[in-house]
């Protein structure tokens, strides 16, 4: 049996719910030449495809426990008798109104034909993943939030396991209220054994007003863009946080010397400037197909690429 994981390929799924009719997609986990590969696996017909980017969408609780996580036996298993973890990870907008907001939990209310990611309404939000130990909770801070352990890979590196999803708009542990109908979005980079860590990967989260699923659309589209500099080592000299430094940085020390910048962080900023954050795959993401998003409200059908027959459960 050919179990070697798929080419490079982008696409983006939306993990129906409610009264959607859902299909059994996780994300996957491999052994790309000593780092953890990401993709997605669609059991229903067996197909797989590697992708940084997974959207979702939350039922009338908030709480879901799609997708899950999947990891094969075979050439490329990660290794056996090992825990897959992950860490929530703060990403930096880079436009609009709110460039240079730095968060592990952004939002956009969905209004509007170009997305507007920054704050969630409140500070009191939180998306929590729950791993074997408890949840692990992404409440817009500006750094990396250790997670825990999804499950154990078996001897041969094979594994399985659905956790809990939950978006909370004040922080008491229940849905006696409900957040703000849009669009949230949270990073997270998954571990395993002696394998570097996965590149960043994204989950989209929809809620489930019939009115979000038009932004569904534009706000993968922002995040396709964006996958390679959304969550990025702070790029030096980088005052202001744009992904350039430039002479904008320069005012940005100036105003700041004496309080948050020292006469050293000039020469932080003289030794880098014109440097910038790479656009990463930006030029070579190309839009999700109409099939998968514009039918989500109706049908559980979706589109995939990168066919593997012979690619069991």
């Amino acid at each position: 049996m050919d179990t070697r994981m798929p080419r490079r390929s982008l696409a983006i799924l939306l993990m129906t719910t409610a009264t959607v009719s859902a299909q059994h997609v996780d994300v996957l986990v491999w052994d790309e030449g000593g780092k953890v590969g990401v993709g997605l696996y669609d059991y229903d017909n067996l197909i797989a495809t590697e992708t940084r980017v997974h959207l979702a969408r939350f039922d009338s609780l908030y709480s879901v426990n799609n997708p899950g996580f999947t990891a094969f036996a075979g050439p490329d298993a990660v290794p056996g008798n090992a825990e897959l973890r992950w860490d929530f990870l703060p990403m930096t907008v880079d436009d609009g109104s709110h460039a240079g907001y730095e968060s592990t939990l952004l939002y956009w209310d969905g209004e509007g034909a170009v997305p507007e990611f920054g704050p969630t309404p409140t500070d009191a939000y939180e998306f929590s993943l729950f791993g074997e130990g408890g949840p692990a909770t992404a409440d817009g801070g500006d750094q990396i939030v250790p997670g825990g352990v999804i499950d154990t890979t078996s001897p041969s590196g094979a594994i399985h396991e659905h956790r809990y999803y939950f978006l909370d708009d004040n922080g008491d542990g229940s849905n006696a209220t409900l957040p703000a109908a849009g669009i949230y979005l949270v990073g997270l980079q998954l571990e395993i054994g002696e394998l570097a860590p996965s590149d960043p990967v994204f989950m989209v989260w929809a809620t489930p007003e019939l009115s979000v699923l038009p932004a569904i659309r534009p706000a993968a589209i922002w995040v396709n863009e964006r996958v390679d500099t959304l969550f990025a080592e702070p790029l030096e000299g980088d005052f202001n946080a744009d992904g350039l430094v430039d002479a904008a940085d320069y005012t940005v020390w100036r105003d700041g010397l004496g309080t948050t910048y020292e006469s050293s962080d000039y020469d932080v900023w003289a030794a880098n400037y014109g440097a910038s954050v790479s656009s990463g795959s930006s030029a070579e993401a190309p839009e999700p197909s109409g099939c998968l998003l514009m039918a989500v409200a109706a049908v559980g059908g979706a589109c995939f690429r990168s066919p593997i027959p012979s690619f069991g459960a």
